[in-house]
């Protein structure tokens, strides 16, 4: 092969890789799905108040906010052991998972983020819902956690709305 066609496959080779790993890294930097509002309610029992027992059963929500959104998550007992002084704890992760089915899960399939979802410092209690606003000038993704509290059925109504 002479020189001259040996640069130019070289050159066509490189440009062609280059092109490629642009439109990898911006296909990684466009949103994906939008945000659809939730409504749905679930039910479940425990035994344990611990993620750390593996078969403790837990509710998530994941869900993405966009660039200047802002999106209220709500989350209200519609019956809990203990009645009015019936809790259990929110938790944060501020990353999107989403390994479960029909929101619930086991705490042994969170074993691998454990150490990255936070308390939020906040509870359902049985007479008081959870209701917080996320989102800002970037988009965000977040998975809100909370756990079935022990002592009988518990159900919960989760509402998702976007904030005009």
């Amino acid at each position: 092969m002479n020189r001259k066609v040996s640069s130019l496959l070289g050159v066509v080779i490189i440009s062609c890789a280059l092109v490629t790993v642009f439109l990898i890294g911006l296909s990684l930097t466009l949103p994906s799905q939008p945000q659809q509002a939730l409504d749905f309610t679930v039910s479940g029992t425990n035994d344990c108040l611990r993620f750390l027992n593996s078969t403790v059963k837990t509710v998530y929500v994941p869900f993405r906010t966009g660039a200047n959104e802002q999106w209220r998550l709500t989350i209200k007992s519609t019956f809990m052991p203990g009645g009015s002084n019936g809790w259990t704890d929110v938790y944060i992760y501020n990353d999107y998972w989403d390994s479960g089915s029909n929101y619930t899960c086991i705490s042994e399939d969170l074993y691998p983020i454990l150490n990255n979802i936070q308390s939020a410092d906040s509870q359902i209690t049985g007479n008081a819902p959870f209701s917080e606003t996320f989102g800002g000038s970037n988009p965000q993704s977040y998975t809100a956690f909370f756990i079935f509290p022990p002592g009988g059925q518990s159900t919960f109504h989760i509402v998702l709305t976007q904030i005009k």
